[in-house]
């Protein structure tokens, strides 16, 4: 989508910083449902956006040729299906970790509520705090920085018996 925003020499990219957020797939949508109008445009910015409504304005100047337009609307269409994939790979995920946590005990005391609130990058979509709890028995999403992406990351490639480490000191320096 960059390349094709690069050739319609529409200058996004510098004023809104994830061009795949709200701001941004609003905006590719819209061009690519043939809407040319800067203004309008500007006004489907997010709140959360930083830029102003007039930057945004001005990023918008571009030639609009079918080829590029094509190509944008290739590009999105390329996008949508890997991000449905990405969301069938969640709920195999999902289903491998309810599967392997039905044959643990449950953990004695419950899960306790999230530390801290932070949004990942690329997170996953489902809940992962309470499928990981009975699998680890420790709230690893407690420990400072760990939060429920990085949680899971962690079992996938250590799995559940963290015996071969000695102390605490060891993991850390793995």
């Amino acid at each position: 989508m960059q390349k094709a925003l690069t050739f319609m020499n529409l200058q996004l990219h510098p004023v809104v910083s994830d061009m795949t957020g709200a701001t941004g797939m609003r905006m590719i949508r819209a061009i690519v449902g043939r809407e040319r109008n800067p203004q309008v445009l500007a006004r489907m910015r997010d709140d959360r956006c930083k830029a102003s409504e007039h930057t945004v304005q001005s990023a918008r100047v571009g030639n609009d040729q079918p080829e590029h337009v094509c190509a944008l609307k290739q590009a999105l269409e390329l996008y949508e299906f890997y991000q449905a994939r990405i969301q069938e790979c969640d709920a195999q995920i999902e289903q491998a970790l309810a599967s392997i946590t039905a044959e643990k005990p449950e953990p004695m005391s419950p899960l306790p509520a999230l530390r801290h609130r932070s949004r990942s990058a690329h997170p996953v979509n489902f809940e992962v705090r309470p499928l990981l709890y009975p699998l680890t028995g420790t709230h690893l999403t407690q420990i400072h920085g760990i939060g429920p992406h990085l949680a899971l990351r962690l079992v996938s490639e250590c799995g559940t018996d963290l015996s071969r480490w000695p102390s605490a000191k060891h993991f850390a320096s793995w």
